[in-house]
């Protein structure tokens, strides 16, 4: 039996807005809650000009949110991830950094072609968004796929992924 997910990304677009925290330290991992760009969240601009509802740093593996992205998983009581609040100097925009805070898999099969991945079932608690073991990527359920192409946000992607009982 299969269980639908999705795998979301930031979507990258012309002129889009990335950043990089003036405090600086190891970024290339996922965050976590101890990080010290947690309590000093604060970023420049580095490239482009076009604010979307993703803001991602010069390397991929970590992003903000913007305040309509986080509005809407509150409102929908969405659990899985966590945000603190961040500041781009120059930008009067509310942000948040992203704590995707609940692990599971890891990926069991894939498919390179289409970026469809396979986890065991009987590690997701039941999270409406998690990371899978070993990769940068965030994954959610149904519901929050369609709560955000509800919100029509800007910049995000979703790809199928399952879980299976293995």
């Amino acid at each position: 039996m299969e269980k639908e997910f999705f795998s979301f990304w930031p979507k990258h677009l012309n002129r889009e807005l990335q950043i990089e925290p003036v405090m600086k330290y190891y970024s290339y991992k996922l965050l976590e809650k101890t990080d010290p760009i947690i309590s000093n969240s604060k970023y420049t601009i580095k490239k482009g000009s076009k604010q979307f509802d993703i803001v991602t740093y010069l390397n991929w593996s970590q992003f903000l949110i913007s305040e309509k992205f986080k509005n809407i998983l509150d409102r929908n009581g969405f659990n899985g991830y966590e945000c603190f609040p961040a500041e781009i100097v120059g930008l009067s925009s509310k942000y948040y950094g992203w704590l995707n805070i609940n692990e599971v898999g890891p990926i069991i099969r894939e498919n390179t072609n289409t970026h469809i991945v396979w986890f065991d079932l009987r590690t997701w608690k039941n999270y409406d968004i998690f990371h899978l073991k070993d990769t940068y990527m965030n994954v959610c359920t149904k519901e929050v796929k369609e709560a955000v192409e509800e919100g029509a946000l800007t910049n995000i992607e979703f790809c199928p992924c399952y879980g299976i009982w293995c």
